[in-house]
């Protein structure tokens, strides 16, 4: 009636604890580990922090994740799918290239595709390299699956197929380039100044320099 105040709606009073968001059968798992890939110290997180970021107790999380390390493993590997994508754009590794300039390309565009990898996501990148990173990446490896690592031996093989490069790259050729390529993203994510440059103009100095690195004068007829 007019004039009359209309009662107002009392909305059922929260239990102290309970989480601040509904997440349906299934959801809870994929919202931690979007959480966790988004968190800018992915090494540091614990289960508990995470839960709590995305309004949930610490046990409903438990119930997805045994463990910290679980969870970690979880996003590692995650990072490793990510990775190897981005490789997987680089080249197709299951067809060699027709000459040497498509060989030393396709050097220079996995210089790129790592450095940009790490450019983009710097914590899951520490993660994935980090003091646990021989872990990871046996957790993250799967049966017959090729993993991002392959693209690194192909790559140098394409090299010698082409006859950029006179051997056939072993496991030391092969720890010379990771070591070039992986070396100058972490001088790049320790903001060292020489390794600042545009990205494409270090990945192309770090892979020129990898492939005369490994070159060898051809024997005289």
């Amino acid at each position: 009636m007019k004039g009359m105040a209309l009662p107002s709606r009392t909305l059922p009073a929260r239990r102290p604890g309970a989480p601040g968001r509904a997440f349906h059968h299934g959801h809870l798992r994929q919202a931690l580990l979007d959480a966790a890939l988004a968190a800018p110290d992915i090494e540091g997180l614990s289960l508990r922090q995470l839960a709590a970021g995305v309004g949930v107790t610490a046990a409903a999380a438990y119930r997805h994740f045994g463990s910290r390390e679980d969870l970690l493993c979880e996003v590692a590997r995650v990072g490793f799918e990510r990775l190897a994508a981005r490789f997987a754009q680089a080249f197709d590794i299951a067809r060699p290239p027709v000459d040497a300039a498509e060989a030393q390309a396709r050097m220079l565009r996995l210089a790129q595709a790592y450095l940009q990898f790490a450019d983009d996501e710097p914590a899951l990148w520490r993660l994935m390299f980090g003091a646990q990173a021989a872990g990871y990446r046996a957790a993250a490896a799967s049966p017959g699956r090729r993993n991002s690592y392959d693209h690194l031996p192909a790559a140098l093989l394409g090299l010698h197929l082409t006859g950029v490069t006179a051997q056939p790259p072993g496991e030391r050729d092969a720890l010379f380039a990771w070591s070039a390529i992986h070396g100058a993203a972490a001088l790049r994510s320790g903001r060292v100044p020489a390794a600042l440059a545009p990205l494409p103009e270090l990945a192309r100095e770090v892979a020129s320099r990898v492939i005369q690195s490994l070159r060898a004068p051809l024997a005289a007829a």
